[in-house]
């Protein structure tokens, strides 16, 4: 193994590495290696720097391998590699076996990391929150806000990830032990609740068109409704959807085809 330069990396070429794994995460999946494709396009560029024309092909050929894991927080497990490759190359401490077992070992747990926090808690939040904004009005903003939202988040998460992961090797996913990334699963949980459960409150509006007389005077179900608990109607609705999700296991498919089944029905027959 004959590497041509004894120096680290400088931090404009880690940046560009990162850059690269950022903008070639995805265009190299495929049914068969999943991202597997897209490890040795994204350290290219890092085997030239360290290692004879002669050498770059078999230690790109290492990493042409089957990996599936979610892209941000994934950041991590790149950093990981590339500050482990590094070692490698410079001192010749390093496995390569070592290297494909803590690649394939860490993806599993990451992605399981990332998809509570990115897929499955912070993109609902974020929508939500865009529908609170745009939702009645149209407005621009509310897509808008999505947009610079999301990006300055995950950037700026992927990034960190991908700095502690260099600096710490493979010591860095101690960063996210189990304590850890318990203890974010929840604060990011229940400040999704919060948005979720304001969102409801402000947006779901169940008008019922049934009326009854009042000291000769027509009154409406859900105007006296409203004046003793206002929005009741949509709690129960809420509720209801909660426990035919959460008690009953019915799927999600299934509640909003029954919703709009019983709106159309209800508007029908003018009740609603």
């Amino acid at each position: 193994m004959n590497t041509i330069r004894t120096t680290t990396l400088t931090k404009a070429e880690r940046n560009r590495l990162y850059i690269r794994y950022l903008l070639y995460g995805c265009p190299g999946v495929d049914a068969v290696y999943i991202q597997g494709k897209s490890w040795p396009w994204w350290l290219l560029p890092f085997f030239k720097m360290f290692y004879a024309p002669e050498e770059v092909g078999a230690n790109v050929a290492r990493h042409f391998t089957w990996y599936n894991t979610e892209p941000i927080a994934g950041s991590l497990i790149f950093g990981i590699i590339l500050g482990m490759e590094e070692q490698r190359a410079l001192h010749h401490n390093v496995d390569a076996e070592m290297i494909t077992s803590i690649k394939s070992s860490l993806m599993g747990p990451v992605a399981g990391i990332g998809d509570s926090l990115v897929q499955a808690t912070l993109i609902p939040i974020l929508c939500t929150m865009t529908i609170s904004i745009s939702g009645e009005s149209g407005s621009v903003m509310g897509p808008l806000f999505y947009i610079v939202a999301l990006l300055a988040i995950i950037l700026s998460f992927g990034y960190v990830l991908f700095v502690r992961g260099y600096s710490a090797g493979k010591a860095s996913v101690d960063l996210f032990g189990n304590a850890g990334i318990s203890d974010i699963t929840k604060a990011v949980a229940v400040f999704g609740l919060i948005v979720v459960g304001c969102l409801a409150a402000s947006r779901t509006n169940i008008g019922l068109q049934l009326a009854f007389q009042n000291n000769g005077e027509t009154a409406l179900v859900t105007d006296e409704i409203n004046a003793i608990f206002p929005r009741l109607t949509g709690l129960l609705v809420i509720a209801l959807d909660y426990y035919l999700m959460k008690i009953r296991r019915v799927q999600m498919q299934w509640i909003v085809y029954g919703t709009m089944a019983v709106v159309i029905v209800l508007s029908l027959l003018g009740i609603a």
